[in-house]
This record gives C-alpha cells, structure tokens and sequence, in this order.
C-alpha cells in the first residue's frame, strides 16, 4: 500500500508538470535580423603593418523597432574586408518612425603589406545590387 502512495504521488507529480508546459507558449516576440545601411566610417589615413586599431563605424536604424547589439559580418575577401551591420528587428510590434543613429568599434589587425580596401554596406540600389561606403588605407612598415 505504501508503495502504491508513493506511485500516485509521482503519477501526480508528472502529471501536473507536463500539463504546466505548453508548446504553445506565445510569450515570446517575433524578431528578424536584418543588415543595416552604414552612415561613416573613421579609420586612419594609413595603417602600419603589426599594429592594431579601432574603427568607429555609424549606423542608421530606420525606426523604434531596430535595435543594434554589436553584431556584424565581417567577410574577409583578398585585400577586401566586407562590413555588415546587423540589427534586431522586431516584429508584430507598433513602431515609430524616428531614425536613430549608433556608433560601434571593432579591433583590425594590420597583418597584410598590401593596402586594406574597406567595403561598408549602404543598403541596396533600385536594382537589388549591394551599395558600399569604400574606403582604402594603405600599410607602411616602420623602419
């Protein structure tokens, strides 16, 4: 008889934990990720070669429902480096209509001797193709 307590109590114990958890569950907020357009970039007129700096990049986010929390893709193309800011966007929501601006840093690494050619995405034109903000920054070797 004790034993038989004991399985009712977990029978009930099981029963009332799977009926608590539902796969149904809206409590979460639907969201996308998106790339946003790049306003400016500051970087050095030159890089020397072994040295590390900071990059200052500004971006647009187009309304209340973009947030920005430092994710980028950073694609590495022979001398090329291909920036793209990447935004949370949520949706289902109300927004407003106000365009913010946000600055973020990253760390490159001059390791190469030839010249960095950056290419920061700026949206996309009327026919689909990427738009970038390019800029060039040759490397010297300190003697």
């Amino acid at each position: 008889m004790k034993n038989f307590k004991y399985l009712l109590v977990i029978i009930g114990a099981l029963t009332l934990s799977v009926s608590s958890c539902s796969l149904d569950d809206d409590s979460g907020h639907d969201y996308h990720l998106e790339y946003v357009n790049v306003i400016s970039a500051e970087l050095p007129e030159t890089f020397v070669h072994g040295n590390s700096y900071q990059i200052d990049i500004t971006i647009e986010l187009p309304n209340s429902c973009y947030y920005f929390y430092n994710q980028y893709d950073y694609i590495k193309d022979g001398t090329s480096r291909l920036i793209y800011p990447i935004a949370h966007v949520d949706d289902g929501v109300p927004c407003t209509l106000n365009i913010s601006e946000t600055t973020f840093s990253i760390t490159v690494d001059a390791l190469q001797s030839e010249p960095y050619i950056f290419k920061f995405y700026q949206g996309e034109d009327a026919d689909g193709q990427e738009m970038f903000l390019t800029i060039e920054v040759p490397v010297i070797t300190e003697r």
